[in-house]
C-alpha cells in the first residue's frame, strides 16, 4: 500500500486515500504478513517521489495522521519533527504561529518582516505569518522540510518549509464528520461533503467550527479569557474533461473572533515572588502607575490581570486557488495561480496589568497575488535522468493603522496617544530548475539553482495626541476605569508628527548541488549543498527616515549528510541527518524605545552565525498490532560575529557571546499505538510523549525570558469500525498534556518600560466521534 501526497490532482490519483504515514501509525490490525513499513510518497521536491529516495530531511503526515491526533492546528507536531518549536503569535496576530527549525525562524508580527520558515498551502506560499494557523480539518497532507529550500520553493525559507494540501473532490458522494467535545467547555463540530457533477466535475464542501478550551482567569474583568474562537469555509470543484487535463479550484474563507493570547505581566521589583521573580533591572514605571502595576502580586501563573481585553479580536482570510496540471507524455506541465486578501482589528494590553498603562489596536489588511509555472519530466523522457524546472511571481501589498494608548491612566497631563500609518508593496519574481543525473546505478547527481529578484516599497507617517508640551490637547470627555473604552479622555486631536518612505531591489541567486549514493536498494545516503536567500526589507510601523532602514537580506550556506534506510527486513525505518549552516547578515528583530514614549521594532543584521546539528527518525513495525515511532534532534547555534546597537542608544556593541533564540538543545518523542481487534472493530491505544529543551526568546538574552523545558504527555483510546460497506464510525477518548506543563511559552521585553508573557499548556481531556457515510 503506497501513501499518496499528490503534487498534482490527475484524475488517475483521485481515489480516497486510504493509508498511514510514517511518524505515526494508527492503521487498523492487519495479519502478520502485511505488518511493514509503508511507502510514503511526498512532493519535497515538487514532484511525486518516495521518502525514502529524496535527499531532504523531511517528515510528512497524512490527512487520516492529524485526525487521529485531535490536532486543532499544526502546533501539536512540535516534538514529532526533531529540531521544531511552533509558538503562537495571537496576542497581535490571529492565526499566526512563530515557526522555527533548526534555530531559524521570526517571531515578529510586523508584517514588513519575512518570515524565514515558509507555509505553503496548496502551492501558495504565505507572504505573512497569518493564516499558518487555521484549521487543519481539510488537510489531505502535511511535510517539513527541514534546512534552507531556496532553490524549488525560493525566498524566506532559510529555515525549512511547511508543505500543505487539502483534500481533492473524490468524485463520490459521501460526508466525512467530526465532533469533539472537551475541558473548559471545548467544542469542535466539523463536516466535509464531496458529489459529484456529471461525469467531468466534483465538488467538495466544507465546514470546521472550534470553540473555547483554553480558559483562564481574569481577575481584573471576572470573565473566564483565552479561548478560541473560528470557523472554517472551504469549497472546491475539480474539472477533468479529459483524462490527462485537471483543473482543481479551491476557495478558503477563515474567520477567527478567539480572545487573543493571554499575556502575564513579567515586570517586577519582588525578588521574592517564586511565580514572577524580579529581573536584573527592576520595573521602572510603577511610580507612574497604580500600585502593583508591576505584577509583584502575581502568584498563579494561570491568573491574568488584564484590564483592557474586549472579545473584539477579529481576523478574516479569504484564498483563491487555480491549480492546473496537464500530463504529457515526457512529463507533466503544472500552473497555478492564487489570491490571498486578509483584513484583521486586534487590540491587544501590552502591560498585561490592571493598570491603563500599554494599549494597543492594530487594524491591517493584505492582499497577496502568485504564479507559478513549471514542467516536471518522467521516466518516459528519460530513465537516467529527470528534472523540474519554472518560473515564479509573487506581488503583495499590506496596510497598517495602529491606536496606542501610552499612560493613560495617570491622567490626561500625562497620557500621549500615537498613531502610526504603514503600506507596504513588494514585487518579486524567480526562475528555478533543479536536475538529476544518475551517474551510475549507484550515484546520482544533484544540480539545482534559483535566481530571484525582489522590489519593496514603503511609505509610513505618524501623528500624536496628548501630552500638551509635545502634541495637541486631549478634551476630557468619557470617563476613566472603563477598560472597553480605548480613549478614556475623548477622541484625541491628532498632529501630524512626521512621515519616511523608501524602496529598495535585491537579486540572488541560490544554487544546490548534491550527490546521492545507494548502498543497496533499502540504503540511500547523500551529501548537499545549498544555500537560501530570506529578503531585506524596512521597519514597519517605523515613520522616521532614521530607523526605516533598509535592513540587509540573510543568506545562508547548508552542508548537510544523510541517511535513509529501511532495515530488519522493511520493518524498521531509520533516518538520520547531520547539517551545518552559515549565516551571513542574519536577521534578528529588536524592539527598542522611540524617544517618544513608545517604541520601534527594527532589524540588526548580524554579521554572521554558525548553527549545526544532529536529526534521527524512525519507525519500527514491530507486529500486526504494534507500531513505535521516535524521533530526536541535537543542534548548537553561536554568533561567529554580531555588532549592533541592540538598545537603540546608537552604540555599536560586540554581542557575539550571546545565544541565538529559540534554539533548543534537545528536542524529541516517542509515541506508539496498539491496535487489536474487538468485536466487529479495531480498539487502539495510542501514547505520545514529546520534549523540548530550555531556549531563549529574547536577542538580548533578558534572564526572564529563558523558557524552561517542557514535556507533554497526550493519549487515546479509540474504537473504530465499519458498520456498512464503506461507512465507519470512530469514537476516541482523549487527553492532551496529561502532566499539566502550564508555562511561559514566550518573553518580550520593551526597553525601559514593561516586559510580558504568554502562557500555554494545560491539561485537557475530552471525546470525539468521528466517520463517514
Amino acid at each position: 500500500m503506497t501513501q499518496r501526497l499528490p503534487i498534482q490532482p490527475l484524475p488517475m490519483a483521485m481515489a480516497p486515500l486510504i493509508m498511514i504515514g510514517a511518524p505515526l501509525s494508527l492503521a487498523p490490525t492487519v495479519t502478520a504478513a502485511e505488518a511493514k513499513l509503508e511507502e510514503i510518497i511526498v512532493t519535497a521536491r515538487k514532484m511525486e517521489e518516495s521518502m525514502q529516495d529524496v535527499s531532504v530531511a523531511v517528515t510528512a503526515f497524512s490527512g487520516i495522521e492529524i485526525d487521529h491526533l485531535i490536532m486543532r492546528d499544526i502546533r501539536e507536531i512540535e516534538g514529532m519533527v526533531p529540531n521544531l518549536v511552533i509558538d503562537t503569535l495571537g496576542s497581535v496576530a490571529p492565526s499566526s504561529a512563530s515557526i522555527y527549525i533548526r534555530g531559524v525562524g521570526t517571531q515578529e508580527v510586523e508584517r514588513s518582516f519575512d518570515p524565514a520558515v515558509g507555509v505553503v498551502i496548496d502551492g501558495v506560499p504565505l507572504s505573512y505569518a497569518n493564516g499558518s494557523l487555521a484549521n487543519t480539518f481539510d488537510y489531505q497532507s502535511m511535510e517539513v522540510l527541514r534546512g534552507p529550500q531556496g532553490t524549488l520553493f525560493g525566498r524566506n525559507t532559510t529555515g525549512g518549509v511547511i508543505n500543505i494540501r487539502h483534500s481533492v473532490p473524490s468524485g463520490e458522494l459521501g460526508l466525512k464528520y467530526e465532533t469533539t467535545a472537551g475541558t473548559d467547555d471545548l467544542f469542535d463540530y466539523k463536516a466535509l461533503l464531496n458529489f459529484p457533477i456529471g461525469e467531468i466535475l466534483a465538488g467538495k464542501l466544507g465546514y470546521s467550527s472550534q470553540k473555547d478550551g483554553v480558559n483562564r482567569d481574569n481577575v481584573t474583568i471576572d470573565k473566564k479569557v483565552g479561548n478560541p474562537d473560528n470557523q472554517e469555509f472551504t469549497a472546491t470543484l475539480l474539472f477533468s474533461p479529459l483524462e490527462a487535463f485537471a483543473a482543481l479550484f479551491t476557495y478558503v474563507n477563515f474567520q477567527d473572533e478567539n480572545d487573543g493570547v493571554t499575556l502575564q505581566n513579567r515586570s517586577s521589583t519582588n525578588k521574592n515572588n517564586s511565580v514572577n521573580p524580579a529581573p536584573e533591572i527592576p520595573c521602572s514605571i510603577e511610580p507612574l502607575i497604580l500600585a502593583g502595576f508591576c505584577g509583584d502580586s502575581v502568584t498563579d501563573i494561570e491568573e491574568f490581570t488584564q484590564d483592557f481585553y474586549p472579545r473584539d479580536i477579529k481576523f478574516e482570510w479569504d484564498s483563491y486557488t487555480l491549480n492546473l496540471d496537464y500530463e504529457l507524455s515526457a512529463g507533466v506541465f503544472t500552473g497555478i495561480l492564487g489570491y490571498q486578501k486578509t483584513d484583521e482589528s486586534v487590540p491587544t494590553d501590552f502591560d498585561a496589568s490592571a493598570g491603563n498603562f500599554f494599549h494597543v489596536w492594530r487594524n491591517q489588511d493584505s492582499k497577496q497575488r502568485t504564479a507559478e509555472i513549471r514542467f516536471a519530466s518522467n521516466e518516459a523522457m528519460s530513465d537516467r535522468w529527470s528534472f523540474v524546472a519554472g518560473a515564479f511571481y509573487i506581488d503583495d501589498n499590506y496596510s497598517l493603522e495602529q491606536f496606542t494608548s501610552i499612560a493613560a491612566g495617570a491622567g490626561p497631563a500625562a497620557a500621549l496617544f500615537q498613531n502610526p500609518r504603514a503600506d507596504h508593496k513588494r514585487d518579486g519574481w524567480a526562475v528555478f530548475g533543479e536536475f538529476h543525473y544518475d551517474v551510475t546505478e549507484q550515484f546520482m547527481l544533484i544540480l539545482g539553482g534559483r535566481y530571484i529578484g525582489e522590489k519593496k516599497d514603503y511609505t509610513g507617517s505618524i501623528r500624536f495626541a496628548g501630552n500638551p508640551g509635545a502634541a495637541g490637547a486631549l478634551p476630557l470627555q468619557g470617563y476613566r476605569g472603563n477598560p472597553d473604552n480605548f480613549y478614556i479622555y475623548g477622541q484625541p486631536i491628532w498632529v501630524p508628527a512626521g512621515d519616511a518612505s523608501g524602496n529598495e531591489d535585491w537579486n540572488k541567486f541560490t544554487p544546490k548541488v548534491g550527490l546521492d549514493y545507494r548502498i543497496r536498494d533499502d540504503m540511500l545516503t547523500y551529501v548537499v549543498y545549498s544555500e537560501g536567500f530570506r529578503s531585506g526589507g524596512f521597519n514597519g510601523r517605523n515613520q522616521a527616515p532614521n530607523n526605516i532602514g533598509p535592513f540587509d537580506p540573510e543568506t545562508v550556506k547548508n552542508w548537510e549528510l544523510g541517511l535513509k534506510s529501511e532495515l530488519l527486513d522493511n520493518t524498521l525505518r531509520l533516518n538520520l541527518a547531520a547539517y551545518y549552516d552559515r549565516y551571513d547578515d542574519k536577521q534578528e528583530e529588536i524592539i527598542e524605545p522611540d524617544g517618544l514614549g513608545g517604541s520601534n521594532t527594527v532589524v540588526r543584521n548580524a554579521s554572521s552565525a554558525k548553527l549545526w546539528g544532529l536529526e534521527a527518525e524512525s519507525t519500527w513495525v514491530a507486529n500486526s498490532n504494534l507500531v513505535i515511532n521516535a524521533n530526536v534532534g541535537w543542534q548548537n547555534a553561536e554568533y561567529a560575529s554580531f555588532d549592533a546597537d541592540l538598545t537603540g542608544d546608537g552604540i555599536i556593541t560586540d554581542n557575539s557571546d550571546l545565544d541565538l533564540r529559540r534554539v533548543p538543545k534537545w528536542t524529541g518523542g516517542v509515541n506508539g499505538t496498539y491496535t487489536l481487534q474487538v468485536g466487529p472493530g479495531d480498539l487502539s491505544f495510542f501514547a505520545n510523549y514529546r520534549y523540548t529543551d530550555e531556549y531563549w526568546v529574547d536577542v538580548r538574552n533578558d534572564p526572564r525570558s529563558q523558557l524552561k523545558d517542557r514535556a507533554v504527555l497526550d493519549a487515546t483510546i479509540a474504537y473504530t469500525w465499519e458498520w456498512s460497506e464503506g461507512r465507519s464510525i470512530r469514537i476516541a477518548l482523549w487527553g492532551r498534556d496529561i502532566t499539566d506543563e502550564v508555562d511561559y511559552s514566550s518573553m518580550v521585553v520593551v526597553p525601559a518600560a514593561i516586559a510580558f508573557s504568554g502562557v500555554s499548556g494545560g491539561e485537557q481531556y475530552g471525546v470525539r466521534i468521528s466517520g463517514n457515510f
